[in-house]
């Protein structure tokens, strides 16, 4: 791995961290019932913060 690659991956580690912090928010919230399976948690993983801030309040209030 050149520098350049990790340094680029680390660059990004702290969206993807907030990310999995939002998406565990929403699991625990309603628990085991509403577990994400992979793909879904992988394509949730894919979009920018702000969709997916909105996709996760989508669902919240779907499940409401």
């Amino acid at each position: 791995m050149k520098l350049s690659d990790y340094l680029k991956s680390i660059d990004h580690l702290d969206e993807r961290m907030e990310k999995a912090v939002i998406i565990a928010g929403y699991e625990k919230m309603f628990g085991e019932h509403y577990r994400l399976p992979q793909e879904q948690f992988a394509d949730l993983m894919e979009l920018p913060l702000p969709k997916l801030r909105r996709v996760i309040h989508e669902m919240k209030k779907a499940i409401d």
